[in-house]
């Protein structure tokens, strides 16, 4: 078969792209997934690496977002991580994965044995299942606040924050725009 004059081709089929994992995944989640779709062969499923430096070429810049994705990818089944990289073995290899809808191939200089696609993301019968499997990956930063003893807060501290002293700790309160909620923070004084 003659080689497409247009380059290479990601195939993403409808079964994939219509079940419930799908549909709950984050925009970068997708960008996250392509990118490591279009590192595949034809032999090198359970070889494909997922470093920072070369995800920067994806739009994904920053390390929590690419980890924060890969971890949602694994457990809703579209990846499988088959060599631990990173901490675990030193620092000095990066972790491999596999996509589940496609089969590996054995590839003995990475350590990846053979096996057929195992298709794990549609064990999700619905969405319902699908955000509670991806959840525990859906983490909401809060800002850490340290106020000094030295100096007032600055004023749009003094504008969103209501500033109360207790004995051995600062109680914060942050009142949200809405129906004039408040929920409390306490904070120990350092």
């Amino acid at each position: 078969m003659p080689k497409d004059p247009r380059g290479g081709h990601v195939r993403l089929y409808w079964s994939i792209l219509d079940c419930p994992a799908w549909r709950v995944l984050t925009h970068a989640d997708v960008r996250v997934y392509l990118a490591l779709r279009r590192k595949l062969g034809r032999t090198n499923n359970g070889d494909i690496n997922a470093t920072l430096a070369e995800m920067k070429h994806a739009g994904i810049s920053s390390s929590s977002t690419l980890a924060a994705a890969l971890h949602r990818l694994e457990a809703l089944g579209f990846i499988e991580k088959t060599r631990q990289g990173g901490i675990a073995n030193g620092g000095k290899l990066c972790s491999l994965y596999r996509f589940t809808d496609e089969p590996t191939l054995d590839i003995a200089k990475a350590g990846v044995r053979a096996s057929p696609a195992t298709n794990d993301w549609e064990r999700f019968k619905n969405m319902g299942e699908a955000r509670a499997a991806a959840r525990p990956f859906h983490r909401k930063t809060t800002p850490k606040i340290r106020l000094s003893k030295r100096s007032e807060p600055p004023r749009y501290l003094r504008r969103l924050f209501h500033l109360r002293r207790l004995s051995h700790y600062e109680e914060v309160k942050v009142f949200t725009r809405g129906a004039g909620s408040c929920s409390t923070h306490g904070l120990r004084r350092q």
